[in-house]
């Protein structure tokens, strides 16, 4: 959705309508286009004619122009306001477009054609051509080049648009959807965050409930998304699991926070049936508590070293398998370290923590004493060092003094 508010048309308004009602005529294929013509005299009716998938049907090469020229009809019409026609216009262009990439490129420049009007109603225009969009986007499948990389910014994007909490709640369900049909699991669990961080948990708590324990889920499945904090610290789904509403999810969401891959396994075994009902695939949930518990040994041991015999243990695999898994979590992005074959160890240097509380907070609060108290230990090695590379500086110094006499 790139800036630019302003198209350009020549000739008078008359004259653009005309072409325009000919251009519409032809593709009906009305037998008497003239008489088509001088009955479609004003931006209304031109309005009215190119909706029920006529123009949206244009050939490719066309449609972004004779669109434009309908933009800029309708803007400077005094008959019809852009805002008021845009939803049905998007609409039709989202659902009759053949072209997935040109109705894209006409719904993009319908909404910043929006963009320079004021007011309420401009936003909501603005959310129902986003709308249109994530349709359009969804049914020529080109979500993941068009719609995810806006995901993160769509708050922002609502505040410039003035909607209120229940729509914006209800563009996200939209979106949450079409990744969902699409099978974009790791995107739609990215908008059920943002999604979860816009609901209101006590007014629309059986909503907030449900997404929240949908992101439990899919986070437990899908084997992209590892960051647990960035769910778990949410405030609203802290607030549905102190109250109890996120039920057998809530139960699952603790077993992902605090379970070793011990612990995790025994209650898979203990929990088979919530785990169904839940729709929780048990293998992906295991392999991914594998991870988690890697990143737990590595927290643990941050700067150490750690044998491999010590990660297989924690994680139950074979100790030549250590490695592999050791990869996998760098390639999450949950540690960053190096590993010694030679000597069968990982050095963890960086890591991730499932969830930074109090517990986090206290382990960092130990490590930068311990790294105090190394300095202060360093201090006087240093000073002393200093002074005596003064000393020899100044004996050096004192050695090639030469005085010579008259």
């Amino acid at each position: 959705m790139a800036a630019s508010k302003l198209i350009f048309i020549e000739g008078n308004a008359s004259a653009q309508i005309e072409e325009l009602a000919r251009f519409i005529g032809e593709l009906k294929q009305v037998e008497k286009v003239d008489e088509y013509v001088s009955q479609t005299k004003t931006a209304r009716a031109i309005v009215k004619e190119s909706i029920g998938g006529t123009l949206a049907k244009a050939p490719e090469d066309k449609l972004e122009a004779v669109y434009n020229q309908l933009f800029g009809v309708v803007t400077d019409a005094e008959d019809v306001q852009l805002e008021a026609v845009a939803e049905e216009i998007a609409q039709d262009v989202a659902g009759n477009a053949e072209s997935g990439a040109g109705g894209l490129r006409v719904l993009n420049n319908l909404f910043n054609v929006l963009v320079g009007v004021e007011g309420v109603e401009s936003g909501h225009a603005r959310a129902a051509v986003f709308e249109a969009m994530v349709a359009l986007a969804a049914r020529t499948q080109l979500l993941a080049m068009t719609i995810v990389p806006v995901i993160g910014r769509l708050p922002a994007m609502f505040g410039e648009w003035g909607l209120a909490a229940s729509e914006r709640v209800r563009v996200l369900m939209e979106v949450r959807q079409a990744l969902d049909a699409a099978k974009l699991s790791s995107e739609a669990y990215e908008a059920e965050l943002v999604l979860l961080d816009v609901v209101d948990a006590q007014s629309d708590a059986e909503r907030a409930a449900e997404v929240a324990a949908s992101a439990i889920v899919r986070f437990a499945n899908v084997g992209a998304v590892c960051d647990l904090d960035a769910l778990a610290s949410l405030g609203s789904v802290q607030e549905l699991s102190k109250s109890g509403r996120l039920g057998d999810a809530g139960a699952l969401l603790e077993a992902l926070l605090a379970s070793s891959f011990k612990q995790w396994r025994e209650f898979a075994a203990a929990n088979t049936a919530m785990l169904q009902r839940l729709g929780v695939d048990v293998d992906k949930a295991s392999d991914k508590m594998r991870l988690l518990t890697v990143a737990s040994v590595a927290a643990e041991n941050l700067g150490s070293d750690v044998p491999f015999s010590t990660v297989a243990q924690a994680i139950e695999v074979d100790e030549d398998d250590v490695e592999v898994w050791v990869i996998d979590v760098i390639r999450a992005g949950l540690i960053q370290g190096k590993m010694n074959q030679v000597s069968r160890t990982v050095i963890p240097t960086r890591t991730t923590y499932r969830q930074f509380g109090a517990d986090q907070w206290k382990a960092v609060g130990e490590q930068l004493d311990q790294w105090k108290q190394s300095l202060e230990q360093l201090l006087p090695v240093i000073t002393n060092a200093k002074l005596v590379a003064q000393q020899q500086a100044m004996q050096m110094a004192g050695q090639a003094r030469v005085t010579i006499k008259d």
